[in-house]
């Protein structure tokens, strides 16, 4: 982008010497007519090629540069002012306000440019406000959203006044179209009002570990109309902030990033459980992101049909990166353990007896 924009650059170094040059010929009176063209070609060039590069809207940037090549062509043409004065005789009156065609196609294009701009400065707030140390995650996500709903609405309001339409004219249809916008836009207001909600009371924030419905996973964003949460095997579940915030919600790392776990294992019942509980504790303890402190602790939790249950807690301090796949590698060396010290891990079994007699 930037090698584009410096090409850009160049281009319109070379416009503004052409137009240098044709205002010095209309001074002194030269032949001017070719420079006027050859300026007017440069000029929408450039124009067009610099929307193209900044406007992510293949169409809006293809429609920009269409728009700007045929104001270079009338103006070539020496019939830019009569085409304008048809323009402007297409329209109609509003209140106070005449509009017309040509009224609309420039609050369009002026639209635009603020649109991008604001974009544009959007981005460069969340970055600036991604980088802010002082910050939690929760305030660089409402200042950001924040940031974001003024520039647009400032853009949407300087484009309104800038094309000379009476705002006071607008709250004719303030009655009955806003009752009807406002019934067929109630849950992306609702799911709007509940993103803020979650931001301010702090429940919910980017890098939470949640479980709501038998979904796990980091909350990767908490946007306007939904939060996005990211599962370890790389899905990513889009849940209405409504949802969150009228259902039950599962906070793993609320009070801090520290996440107990329990793995879960049967022995036999000519196994010494002590022995099996003191095995458990030590593959726990030596198994990664298993943190020293608070250490592992093994516990008998029933007598089953077939084995003697027992579970082992340990924590983790980095449950965004899961919480299935460490409880794995804890079972796992369980297992080396216990088949290095001869304790077996028995399946169901039934006896049949026949009994003499019957």
């Amino acid at each position: 982008m930037l090698r584009e924009l410096r090409h850009c650059a160049w281009s319109g170094t070379t416009g503004a010497l052409l137009l240098l040059a044709d205002a010095v010929a209309r001074h002194f009176h030269a032949p001017h007519q070719v420079l006027s063209i050859a300026t007017s070609i440069a000029l929408a060039w450039v124009v067009a090629h610099v929307a193209g590069t900044l406007i992510k809207n293949r169409f809006l940037g293809r429609l920009v540069a269409w728009v700007v090549w045929i104001m270079a062509l009338l103006h070539a043409l020496g019939v830019e002012k009569q085409a304008l004065e048809f323009l402007d005789d297409l329209g109609f009156s509003m209140g106070r306000s005449h509009v017309s065609l040509l009224l609309i196609l420039k609050g369009a294009a002026l639209f635009a440019v603020l649109m991008q701009a604001a974009r544009m400065l959007a981005s460069m707030t969340d970055d600036k406000l991604q980088k802010a140390q002082g910050l939690s995650p929760s305030a660089q996500v409402l200042f950001a959203k924040g940031a974001s709903f003024v520039l647009y609405a400032l853009a949407i309001t300087i484009t309104l006044s800038t094309v000379g339409v009476d705002l006071t004219s607008l709250t004719v249809f303030s009655g009955a179209v806003g009752v009807g916008v406002g019934f067929g836009l109630q849950k992306i207001f609702s799911n709007l009002v509940s993103g803020v909600i979650l931001l301010l009371d702090k429940s919910l924030k980017p890098g939470d570990v949640i479980e709501m419905g038998g979904v796990q996973g980091r909350i990767a964003q908490i946007n306007a109309r939904y939060t996005a949460v990211e599962t370890l095997d790389g899905k990513a579940y889009l849940i209405p902030n409504e949802s969150l915030i009228g259902n039950e919600v599962i906070n793993l790392s609320y009070s801090d990033s520290h996440l107990l776990v329990r793995a879960e294992v049967g022995v036999a019942y000519n196994a010494d459980p002590r022995q099996a509980m003191r095995l458990m504790e030590e593959a726990a303890a030596k198994t990664p992101r298993v943190v020293a402190e608070p250490a592992p602790r093994a516990m008998l939790t029933s007598f089953g049909d077939s084995c003697v249950n027992l579970a082992v807690g340990f924590w983790i301090e980095d449950p965004q990166d899961g919480i299935g796949n460490v409880r794995g590698d804890v079972l796992l060396a369980i297992w080396d353990a216990f088949n290095a010290n001869g304790v077996s891990i028995p399946f169901p079994q039934r006896e049949v007896r026949v009994l003499k007699g019957e």
